[in-house]
């Protein structure tokens, strides 16, 4: 299970409530803010252990009274106001928050979150990142979901089904790194397991794949078996 940390998510909206709901299953602490108390009691009763907070967010005193600083990640999802994620950075970045990840609404607010020091790999566009995985998954027919692509790689996972390569190793599976491919990790029984070429494979293993685009089907077809279904 993977390290226990202390998230804040700020802004009940969808995009901020799945993040929860992610973390919440992988047993993280998690606050959730809101200035709307009735969207948060709408949701608060669908997480095991997130504890909802009402905060008007551009206040900073409020911020700071509610200990933000002292979360591992601040991840600002205010996409319906710009004005309001705006000055929620502007508070996060003078409490001296330092992990901060931003649901922008498009690329103007994109723009300005870059300007304020924001990373660019720490803002996230959801409409941009969908069209992005259905135009590739569409333009190569992969069969199985994209989880994220750089236009000529994309990451997917794969669930080892086919009777061929179960229990041999990568390497006997014909599956060692190479410059189209590479399995990143194997996710076993609940844990992680990061592979070499001497791991064997296990019925029901999900490999993480980053791979090229135009290859992907055939590793599909290799691993889970040619006649299996989506």
């Amino acid at each position: 299970m993977a390290k226990k940390k202390s998230f804040a998510i700020i802004g009940a909206s969808f995009f901020g409530l799945s993040v929860a709901q992610t973390l919440d299953e992988k047993k993280q602490y998690i606050k959730i803010f809101d200035i709307n108390e009735e969207k948060l009691n709408l949701y608060a009763a669908d997480f095991e252990s997130a504890e909802a907070i009402v905060l008007d967010t551009t206040n900073k005193s409020a911020l700071e009274r509610n200990g933000i600083a002292q979360f591992d990640c601040v991840i600002v999802s205010l996409r319906s106001s710009m004005e309001a994620s705006i000055i929620t950075v502007l508070n996060l970045i003078d409490l001296g928050v330092e992990n901060i990840i931003v649901n922008a609404r498009d690329r103007h607010h994109k723009r300005i979150l870059l300007a304020l020091g924001i990373e660019e790999d720490k803002i996230i566009i959801p409409d941009v990142l969908t069209g992005k995985l259905i135009a590739t998954k569409s333009l190569f027919d992969i069969d199985g979901d994209v989880q994220s692509t750089d236009g000529e790689y994309s990451f997917t996972n794969i669930i080892v089904k086919d009777e061929q390569i179960i229990d041999k190793t990568i390497n006997e599976a014909g599956l060692s790194t190479n410059k189209d491919f590479n399995i990143v990790q194997i996710k076993r029984n609940g844990k992680i397991v990061i592979p070499d070429e001497y791991t064997a494979l296990k019925e029901d293993d999900l490999l993480v794949v980053f791979a090229k685009n135009n290859i992907i089907n055939n590793l599909i077809e290799k691993i889970r078996g040619a006649d299996l279904e989506d």
